[in-house]
């Protein structure tokens, strides 16, 4: 039996672990993988003390930092997460754990456009990570689906490595820092297609190409490219705990100032919960909250 178990392994999962460990209770971290979205960010220029480190460099950074504390590690799957008698129960891929409380600190799972190809080609040409697979681009056509903040920083990463890029956009105008649209506007090979609806990806045993619908004219189009990435957004990775704690319309974790959810002894933090601005910095602190306040919990149990 543990004190608490941490689910997740991004910035805030990182950062209660480090708390939790100090206060010497008996904590378990149940991690599938390490740093979450952050691992795939090609660089981070506004968290503290690091004026540009790429995602996985700082990721690395909060692994190697956690684990010089004394705590428990299990890298696992968690599959389902009950409450028998007040007693959290954790059930993973290989084993059933149990706490007396829990903190959920899961973040987020990239969208899908959910289109005929997707699934057929990821991995063949279609990607969710820019760092991991620009470098397989060089000197060819890809389409990065999104025109936010990660939609531009993705096609401006892949501008070192790729012939031609084009942005397609279901919007009107895109949507990202204006500091990002003026920097894309100096790079000669992005191409901005707006008001697009992907229908399809195609290809044979990687991409050829993807059909689109062109907003304006209400016809589908074809646009030759060898790759693509989508960065469309996310969605709160809560399902395991929907049946536990109350989840807003967009299927995040509702906390309190405290992290507590509507379940007593279940704490949350970072991207899964409901709190203003999904960003490194503030999961990271919302993390080191949840810990404080979930050993305040236990200490007065």
């Amino acid at each position: 039996m543990y004190d608490l178990i941490i689910i997740g392994g991004g910035p805030a999962a990182v950062s209660a672990g480090i708390y939790l460990a100090r206060k010497r209770i008996k904590v378990l971290l149940i991690a599938k993988g390490w740093g979450g979205q952050t691992a795939y960010a090609p660089e981070i220029q506004n968290y503290p003390g690091f004026d540009n480190i790429s995602g996985m460099d700082l990721v690395n950074k909060f692994v190697e930092h956690l684990k010089k504390n004394e705590i428990e590690i299990k890298e696992e799957e968690v599959g389902e997460v009950s409450l028998i008698n007040n007693i959290i129960e954790v059930k993973t891929e290989n084993n059933i754990y149990q706490a007396k409380s829990l903190i959920v600190a899961t973040g987020r799972v990239a969208k899908k456009l959910n289109v005929p190809g997707e699934k057929e080609f990821f991995g063949k040409g279609v990607s969710f990570c820019v760092t991991c697979d620009a470098p397989l681009f060089q000197d060819k056509e890809v389409a990065v689906i999104g025109g936010a903040n990660a939609g531009l920083v993705t096609a401006i990463e892949l501008a070192a490595y790729a012939s031609k890029i084009y942005i397609l956009k279901g919007r009107k105008e895109l949507v990202a820092d204006q500091a990002l649209q003026e920097k894309i506007k100096k790079i000669d090979k992005i191409e901005v297609i707006t008001k697009a609806k992907i229908s399809e990806i195609k290809g044979d045993q990687f991409v050829t190409s993807l059909i689109y619908q062109n907003g304006t004219a209400g016809q589908d189009k074809e646009l030759p490219v060898e790759g693509i990435f989508l960065a469309i957004g996310s969605l709160a990775n809560s399902t395991f705990v929907k049946n536990l704690v109350e989840l807003n319309e967009e299927g995040e974790i509702k906390i309190d100032k405290k992290n507590r959810t509507s379940q007593s002894n279940i704490f949350a933090a970072g991207d899964v919960t409901d709190v203003s601005h999904k960003q490194i910095i503030i999961a990271a602190g919302e993390g080191a909250k949840a810990a404080l306040n979930a050993y305040d919990y236990l200490k007065n149990k």
